[in-house]
């Protein structure tokens, strides 16, 4: 057949498969970030409902870039410090992006309620009366998914460190 160690071919082809997953979501995430602060900023002000809804957007679309591209290593004399650093860094971005996620989940879940009733009139034209401030549709449908995924990431997120830590914990048993 080849020259080479039987399985030697199917591990390079697994090991380049997971690489290629890893670039594949990263990509996707920095893509969603960049769509965040994109559509935050263009519908700034076309939600009069709740104003923070356009901001939450924008701030946790530049957060992880922030925070992701601040924590890296130098190879020098430093590197314990270096360390330190980047885990404290990482520590204070999972923290704020955290606290921001449960910000978003109070803003955009009751608006997203709010604008969805049956019963909702918006304040359009010459309707005055028994009516409420609207909200950009697809800027609020946006920030609904998007509070819903990075819940769904943090989740995951949270579940591969514990298993990590389990397993961590096991082995020096």
């Amino acid at each position: 057949m080849g020259k080479g160690r039987n399985g030697e071919g199917l591990a390079i082809c697994g090991a380049a498969c997971i690489c290629c997953c890893f670039v594949g979501i990263g990509l996707a995430l920095l893509g969603l970030g960049i769509a965040k602060i994109v559509m935050g900023a263009i519908h700034l002000h076309d939600c009069p409902l709740q104003d923070k809804v356009p901001i939450w957007l924008i701030v946790s679309g530049v957060a992880p870039i922030f925070f992701g591209g601040s924590a890296r290593k130098e190879e020098e004399d430093g590197e314990a410090s270096q360390s330190i650093a980047c885990s404290v860094c990482g520590i204070i971005g999972l923290l704020f992006n955290l606290a921001w996620l449960i910000c978003g989940s109070v803003w955009v879940y009751p608006t997203y309620g709010t604008v969805n009733k049956d019963d909702f009139v918006p304040c359009i034209g010459n309707v005055t009366t028994g009516c409420s401030q609207d909200c950009h549709k697809p800027t609020l449908t946006f920030a609904f998914a998007m509070v819903t995924v990075d819940w769904i990431f943090f989740a995951l997120w949270l579940t591969i460190i514990m298993c990590s830590v389990r397993a961590l914990c096991a082995r020096y048993r």
